[in-house]
């Protein structure tokens, strides 16, 4: 008889997040998991005792990824521009995935906004707009976080009305307002 196969946590992990990826978080429980890793739903319930518990590190996990894409741009010269057209591609190709990180409720009680500038790309973008805007860290915090929210807020439109808005054209409207941003808190100076 050939030994069993240790399911891991990172194995569980991969598993729920290929599944909200394709099916949505709501999709992403202890039987669905089990059954992608052709196992017992035991291995699952012995790593996230709850469906919550389980939902929430896959919604984690997601997070890490999505810090890992948009930190591989971040020495490129048009570094905003790729998170930009990052978020939009995601939208607009994986529904599911952009619906997980940006429209669920699975921020273990954190307020999103807490979250967002948590996360180390964020941080680092900061740095870069402190530098290049040559601004105070908080006017950069404060344009980050209200052009975040606009590219969030097109974002939604592309993803749950099938808005037909080209990278293009969202990266021209984001220019737009970031520059407006930042020349309003020049003048405030």
């Amino acid at each position: 008889m050939p030994p069993r196969q240790k399911i891991t946590k990172d194995m569980i992990l991969e598993q729920a997040f290929k599944i909200a990826e394709e099916q949505g978080i709501m999709a992403v429980t202890s039987r669905s998991v089990a059954k992608a890793l052709s196992c017992s739903i035991q291995p699952v319930f012995s790593q996230f005792p709850t469906m919550e518990e389980l939902r929430q590190a896959t919604f984690r996990y997601a997070c890490d990824l999505f810090v890992k894409d948009v930190l591989a741009f971040e020495d490129r010269s048009d570094f905003f521009q790729q998170v930009t057209n990052w978020v939009i591609d995601l939208a607009k190709h994986r529904p599911n995935l952009f619906r997980l990180l940006y429209l669920s409720n699975e921020f273990d009680g954190s307020n999103f906004l807490e979250v967002m500038m948590g996360f180390e790309s964020n941080k680092r973008l900061i740095s870069k707009m402190t530098e290049l805007y040559h601004l105070e860290e908080n006017s950069c915090k404060d344009i980050l976080l209200r052009s975040c929210l606009f590219l969030i807020g097109i974002s939604t439109m592309i993803c749950v009305n099938h808005m037909d808005f080209s990278n293009d054209q969202v990266e021209k409207m984001m220019k737009r307002t970031v520059s407006d941003m930042v020349n309003g808190a020049k003048g405030q100076l």
